[in-house]
């Protein structure tokens, strides 16, 4: 090689390797982010599930019917949640010969008319099993008077009432008295709960 371009050689390698592009890096990139699998995945919703799980078991039904057997306890509807109201004290009564009275309060006094009319009774209770009742009957321009006691037995959804006579039967017309002999006289009635009312 001849001497002045062997001078430039060196010269000519520096030029070289300060013109040349750096050799690219090399990085490894980052490690991906596993997917979540069904069950992690599924476990949050299993969680919040079960802390919304509710007793869907319905509630014993309740019923509006009149209570007619004493071994009924099914509630009824209108006191779900509520504190129960005292039972009614309004009662239908039905005498022997078939004539009935509607009583709103039995342990209120109250009274009737049986015999179209010309019959009317008048209670007394002096409680909610008993009292007396005055009889009177109307026509032919007087009035005939007689007293009972009466009492009440048996289940209070349908009670047998039992009528003793305790005084004589007097008659008024004219402006005169009349009594008869004190007979005792005994009436069975029918006594059955209804649903409350007013007078």
């Amino acid at each position: 090689m001849p001497i002045p371009m062997r001078a430039c050689l060196p010269l000519t390698l520096l030029l070289l390797v300060a013109c040349s592009k750096p050799a690219p890096q090399t990085t490894t990139p980052p490690a991906p982010t596993p997917a979540p699998t069904a069950a992690t995945s599924s476990a949050p919703a299993s969680a919040a599930g079960s802390a919304t799980i509710v007793d869907t078991e319905s509630e014993e039904k309740c019923t509006d019917e009149p209570r007619t057997d004493p071994d009924d306890k099914r509630p009824r509807c209108g006191g779900m949640g509520v504190p129960q109201s005292s039972a009614s004290h309004a009662y239908r009564i039905t005498l022997g010969n078939g004539d009935t009275i509607t009583a709103c309060d039995i342990t209120q006094p109250f009274s009737g008319k049986i015999a179209g009319g010309m019959v009317n009774m008048s209670f007394t209770p002096t409680s909610a099993k008993g009292g007396t009742v005055l009889w009177r009957f109307l026509g032919a321009g007087g009035v005939v008077d007689t007293t009972y006691n009466y009492s009440l037995s048996g289940p209070e959804e349908s009670m047998t009432g039992n009528f003793q006579s305790t005084s004589a039967v007097c008659g008024k017309a004219a402006g005169l008295t009349a009594c008869g002999t004190n007979q005792r006289q005994a009436l069975t009635s029918t006594w059955t709960r209804i649903e409350a009312c007013s007078e």
